[in-house]
């Protein structure tokens, strides 16, 4: 059972933890620069793979099913760069401690700080890609309104409600090593059933498929401001029921078992 000391210990952990900025931010800097070391382009490979990645998803869907490339480049863009950042942080936060092992093993630091390392990189990855959709909305004159403004209420959410999968899988992967590729599986059929590559209203009276997948109201809670679009209220609730509900179980588990993590490593 957890107790108030177990739980104050926890939360001590994650404020050292965020404390800790420069070292989790070298090394998610460290990270992208090694990633592309000796490349003429160098992290913006990122931006390269996720324009073609986009460009030939974008053009042979929209003459397959017959839509606008005006409107589901935008759409599938702004979908697979927030899907990106969602599945960079559930994916690689399953090795969150195991791949940070010699760390904990030799210098003394709050465990969190490896999570904070998983979220900075794929937030710094998030930002490279996010200069294709920015190139896209200018190919399509897709311009700002009003309702853009709230991706700054959407996107820390999104932040918050992806933050936890690296300290919570992390965790379980550490005491079970099958997680990480349970987990891969998982995402990969997750993908097939967000609407990312397709649109909700070609589902018709299966929509329920996607509305019922909380994947779906974090990508929404993003894309739609940038399609200038209002963020649907039934996507922001679902995402900061996430967001609690999320938290609330990575603490309690976080907190409880954070002191084992170097044993099962």
């Amino acid at each position: 059972m957890l107790t108030k000391e177990q739980l104050a210990r926890g939360l001590q952990d994650l404020r050292a933890g965020f404390a800790d900025w420069r070292l989790w931010g070298y090394l998610g800097w460290h990270d992208i620069r090694q990633r592309y070391r000796r490349s003429k382009l160098g992290p913006f490979w990122l931006t390269a793979s996720m324009g073609i990645h986009v460009a030939a998803i974008g053009l042979v869907w929209s003459s397959l099913f017959g839509l606008s490339a005006r409107e589901f480049l935008p759409y599938l863009c702004a979908g697979t760069v927030v899907w990106n950042l969602i599945l960079g942080n559930v994916t690689e936060g399953c090795g969150t401690f195991v791949v940070a092992s010699n760390y904990i093993s030799q210098i003394n630091r709050p465990v969190s700080v490896y999570a904070f390392w998983v979220i900075w990189r794929n937030l710094l990855v998030f930002v490279h890609t996010l200069a294709v959709y920015v190139a896209v909305a200018l190919i399509f004159r897709l311009w700002p309104n009003l309702n853009t403004l709230q991706v700054f209420i959407g996107f820390p959410v999104l932040l918050l409600a992806v933050s936890w999968p690296p300290l919570l899988l992390g965790l379980i992967t550490a005491r079970f090593r099958d997680i990480q590729q349970l987990v891969q599986s998982l995402m990969t059929m997750v993908f097939f059933v967000t609407p990312i590559i397709w649109r909700l209203d070609q589902l018709h009276d299966r929509a329920y498929i996607a509305t019922l997948n909380p994947l779906t109201h974090l990508i929404e809670i993003v894309r739609a401001p940038l399609l200038g679009h209002p963020i649907p209220g039934l996507s922001l609730a679902a995402s900061v029921a996430t967001l609690v509900i999320g938290w609330f179980v990575t603490l309690g588990i976080f907190s409880r078992y954070r002191g084992r993590i170097a044993y099962w490593l």
